[in-house]
């Protein structure tokens, strides 16, 4: 457990450092894919971070801002603190909680501004510094003076590896992305902390829509991802005992559409054929036309059920 995600806060830390259930029922969008090209992101403009680090450490950082000002932040027995001063000459203000806790901290704080806006990411965690997973992990964000701090309240233990400011400081996005999706948690000025947003990556448009096993038994549907859910499909017997279940699945590829994780039983029965072993099976199509094989998975991929478009 540990080894992976210690080694994505170490990712994450010298990259901010570099870079400063149910299924919907949808409409079939059969060959064309338009669901899919649809959902291609554009990239918002974003500031730079214009602030500089002046002190570093696994337990402290500096960092003064375009303006002149410095931020002290710092782990305690009491969890992360934060002083300010107007210049490098004058004295640091009281300290403030940032976030208290009494969960050892990791190693480092990362932390960048633009303008007056201060933003940090720090975690926690029993073992953390010895190489496991951070427990909790926060987000914070101050502007204006810097007197008052804004905390993520959920205490997410996704690592935030990117942040970045736009709208001239006035939005901060703290980002987690990997090959199935983006975990994105915003900060605006004004209104704080949003909750956490999912955005998975869609799968090829090929196999979206209501597909037919050749031999009559069964019938599945393919969703595409939509806001805040995974693309699913659907499975469901024709012939013999009554089963319908569904899965998450996933895979850009039209050679590779993978179950991830086991079928949920909606209702009747599950068979070997209607809801296949995530671990053992898989899909791919030939073309937007089909057709479209459940396969097993292994050394020799062997076809087991054959489908064309129904509809």
């Amino acid at each position: 457990m540990g080894t992976k995600s210690a080694a994505a806060w170490a990712v994450a830390v010298l990259m901010l450092g570099a870079a400063v259930g149910g299924c919907a029922e949808v409409s079939d969008k059969g060959p064309s894919g338009s669901s899919a090209k649809n959902m291609k992101s554009h990239r918002e403009p974003e500031d730079k971070p214009d602030s500089r680090v002046v002190e570093d450490d696994d337990d402290h950082t500096v960092l003064e801002l375009s303006d002149g000002r410095q931020v002290s932040l710092r782990f305690t027995r009491r969890g992360l603190e934060a002083q300010h001063r107007d210049t490098s000459d004058d004295a640091w203000s009281a300290r403030k909680t940032v976030y208290g806790t009494g969960t050892k901290p990791c190693h480092g704080i990362r932390a960048k501004a633009y303008r007056g806006t201060v933003w940090l990411v720090a975690g926690f965690g029993a073992y953390c510094r010895d190489g496991e997973e951070p427990q909790e992990v926060i987000a914070a964000v101050a502007t204006g003076d810097l007197s008052v701090w804004t905390t993520d309240p959920t205490k997410n233990y996704v690592p935030w590896p990117k942040a970045r400011i736009r709208d001239g400081g006035a939005r901060v996005d703290f980002v987690d992305r990997n090959f199935l999706r983006t975990t994105t948690l915003t900060w605006h000025k004004g209104s704080g902390f949003a909750a956490v947003a999912m955005k998975y990556k869609p799968i090829h448009p090929w196999f979206v829509g209501r597909w037919r096993a050749t031999d009559g038994s069964q019938q599945l549907t393919v969703h595409q991802v939509e806001p805040g859910r995974w693309a699913r499909v659907v499975i469901e017997s024709r012939t013999g005992p009554r089963c319908k279940g569904s899965a998450v699945v996933s895979g850009d590829d039209p050679h590779n559409l993978s179950i991830m994780g086991n079928f949920k039983l909606d209702q009747g029965h599950g068979t070997v054929n209607c809801l296949p072993k995530g671990t053992e099976y898989d899909f791919d199509v030939k073309s937007s036309d089909g057709p479209l094989r459940l396969r097993s998975i292994g050394e020799h991929p062997k076809t087991v059920l054959t489908y064309e478009r129904a509809g």
